[in-house]
């Protein structure tokens, strides 16, 4: 009986351990995190290994610009070779909206040589929201 509690509380053990993030895999510093059981998700972007396409390209601008600390969220759309952003600022921040949108205009027109226009109002960003919506749907 002894032996039997024993050997299901080494069972229990070896499940708990299982349960914990950081607990057998070595991270890098560079390495996204990821959720238990999570590690098939991928994680390298169509632009480092040198292949852009217009949604590899949209999900990048996306992804650096909801980076920004005063971006509460973001939409990105590709219309007739132009990219329309749509951002959504954080409240009480919205005097810096017109800075942050001239910053990542003017960069990714640098990066990437393509039309880009950031628009920051409430409205344009329920607009956009309404394109994707109905894009999606057709």
């Amino acid at each position: 009986m002894r032996r039997l509690i024993t050997y299901g509380l080494l069972i229990i053990l070896f499940q708990l351990t299982g349960c914990f993030n950081d607990s057998v895999y070595k991270k890098d510093k560079d390495s996204p995190v990821f959720q238990p059981r999570e590690y098939y998700r991928k994680h390298i972007s169509f632009s480092e290994t040198g292949v852009f396409t217009a949604s590899s390209l949209a999900e990048e601008m996306k992804d650096e610009i909801t980076k920004d600390t005063f971006v509460k969220h973001a939409i990105v759309i590709k219309q007739d070779n132009k990219y329309l952003v749509a951002i959504k600022i954080k409240a009480y921040h919205r005097k810096k909206a017109e800075a942050i949108s001239k910053q990542y205009k003017e960069y990714w027109e640098e990066k990437w040589k393509i039309p880009v226009e950031v628009t920051f109002s409430p409205n344009d960003y329920r607009k956009a929201e309404l394109m994707l919506r109905t894009k999606k749907r057709a």
